[in-house]
Order: structure tokens, then C-alpha cells, then sequence
């Protein structure tokens, strides 16, 4: 056995829906309670990235760690305050406070089956947020008939027609909105399309590809259950 090679003892990850990769980008992980003092002890490794914590035992320490760790009522574990320095991550993310990690260090009374125990990995999932897309049309638009077409048949956009964009210069501009939330995503082709006529059987596109919403577009605003976010969405012709 090298003693000199560290063991991996357990392997942090953190994903997004929001992002097309699935991995969340500029996370910190920062040791809380007894954690750095369990680091030093041990002569643990944690080493981090943007999406992952991996912490790590070097061979020679894993079984005063074990003499540690058994025969306790509770099992220790490691905790890591999580969160992230991206300053648009609350535009995209829902329910952004911090969260709590924690390692499950295990308390096997046998040295084997602790051993086979280590070097498992633990997901925290974050979620994207959702919102109404509201689409504004700018610009000269011939089309009496105008409608919003999901080529995936799953989502339903309204024509509220013109409304007043900017009561200061009296400007109106076609409005649709989506009928309930949709999850923000970045990079991903909406499969959304503006096309003349009234139903999804209107033949002639007139934009094959509508934009997908920026996640610093929100708004918010008062709907039926309390404050809503809409995300708003320029076209222009």
C-alpha cells in the first residue's frame, strides 16, 4: 500500500438546472462548526472547484480517522457552508439562500466495511428559476393575425394584443404571455415560433426561433397567489 497516496473519502457536487452542462459555476465551500478543526487533526484534503468539493485522507491517517469516527451515537460528519460569488446567481436560481453540506464521516464498527464505505459522491441540487415570459413585439408588424407556437406542443402563450409599453411616450407594442411559469435556461433553444395566423396549424413562420428571456429581464409584479416574476422579452422588426 502507498502510504503516501491520499484516499478519497467522499466527493461534493453541485448542479443547476439552468445551465445546459448541469454544473453550477463560481460555488465556495467554506468549513463551519468543527469542521477546520477536523481538517487539521486528520491532516485532511479538500480541494475545490467551481461545481465540486473532493476532501481526501492521506493513507497513514485513515485509521486513527476510523478510531475517531466509530463507536460514536451519532456519526461525525464534516459541514461546509455552500455558496456562490456569482452576482447574477440570484436572477436565475430560485431560493437562494446558502446551504449546509454535510460529509457523513460513518461510525462502522468495522474497519473493513468503513474502508468500502468511503470515496461516495454527494449531489446538491440547485434549481432554475421559473417565470411568466412576456414577448413584446417592436416595430412594424404587418400581420392582423399573430400567435406564439411551442413546436414541442407543451407550453401556451396568450395574445393580449397592444398594451402600453411606455405610458411616458405613449408607446404600445403586441403583447403575449406565457400561461403559467416557465424554467429560465441558458443557452437553449426555445423551440418557440411567431407565426401568422391563429392556431398551430398556421403554415408561415415569421420568426423560426424566438429569443429565450435574460435572467436579469425579471420583473415582478402582483398576480393572483401573491408577487410574481415575468420575464420580458423584446422583438423587434
Amino acid at each position: 500500500m502507498n502510504t503516501l497516496r491520499p484516499r478519497l473519502l467522499a466527493r461534493l457536487e453541485t448542479r443547476h438546472h439552468y445551465f445546459a452542462d448541469g454544473w453550477c459555476r463560481g460555488m465556495r465551500f467554506e468549513p463551519i462548526h468543527d469542521c477546520g478543526e477536523w481538517l487539521a487533526a486528520h491532516e485532511l484534503i479538500a480541494r475545490a472547484d467551481d461545481h465540486s468539493l473532493t476532501l481526501h485522507a492521506p493513507e497513514h491517517r485513515l485509521r486513527d480517522l476510523w478510531e475517531s469516527c466509530r463507536g460514536r451515537p451519532v456519526p461525525p460528519a464534516l459541514e461546509f457552508r455552500v455558496h456562490c460569488t456569482d452576482s447574477g446567481f440570484g436572477w436565475y436560481t430560485d431560493r437562494v439562500l446558502p446551504r449546509v453540506a454535510r460529509i457523513d464521516l460513518g461510525g462502522e464498527p468495522d474497519h473493513a466495511a468503513w474502508l468500502a464505505g468511503l470515496g461516495r459522491t454527494i449531489v446538491q441540487q440547485w434549481h432554475g428559476r421559473s417565470s411568466i415570459w412576456c414577448y413584446w413585439l417592436l416595430g412594424d408588424w404587418d400581420e392582423k393575425v399573430l400567435s406564439i407556437v411551442d413546436t414541442r406542443g407543451e407550453r401556451k402563450f396568450d395574445p393580449l394584443g397592444p398594451r402600453m409599453l411606455d405610458a411616458a411616450r405613449g408607446l404600445q407594442a403586441r403583447c403575449f404571455r406565457s400561461q403559467e411559469p416557465l424554467a429560465l435556461s441558458e443557452g437553449a433553444a426555445t423551440g418557440l415560433q411567431l407565426r401568422a395566423g391563429a392556431s398551430a396549424t398556421s403554415t408561415r413562420v415569421v420568426v423560426s426561433q424566438l429569443p429565450a428571456p435574460k435572467p436579469s429581464a425579471l420583473q415582478f409584479e402582483d398576480g393572483p397567489d401573491g408577487r410574481q416574476t415575468v420575464s420580458e422579452i423584446f422583438v423587434s422588426r
